[in-house]
């Protein structure tokens, strides 16, 4: 016969997982739901540059570029857009 310890154990393990499976789903819902606007704050290089290598290389390649390069490296970024850019029409070929 289980013991009142029991049941407030099996109950404060069931509000932990509750509790773990809210922050978890809360932390999803925030990244998915993310707005432009805030993530327009954050960029790395001016809009500008950023269009004008787009389309040159293409937004894959530079947003890859800007998450791999130390912020604000206008060198980095481009050299690692074009890097692969190549690298992506050469293994289609």
């Amino acid at each position: 016969m289980p013991s009142q310890l029991d049941a407030a154990f099996g109950w404060g393990l069931t509000l932990i997982g509750l509790a773990a499976v809210a922050a978890a789903a809360r932390q999803i819902a925030t990244a998915a739901f993310q707005d432009e606007e805030r993530l327009e704050l954050l960029t790395a290089i001016s809009s500008d540059k950023r269009l004008k290598l787009e389309e040159k290389y293409g937004r894959w390649a530079v947003v890859t570029a800007i998450g791999v390069c130390p912020h604000d490296d206008l060198r980095c970024i481009e050299r690692e857009a074009k890097r692969l850019y190549e690298s992506r029409v050469y293994r289609r070929m």
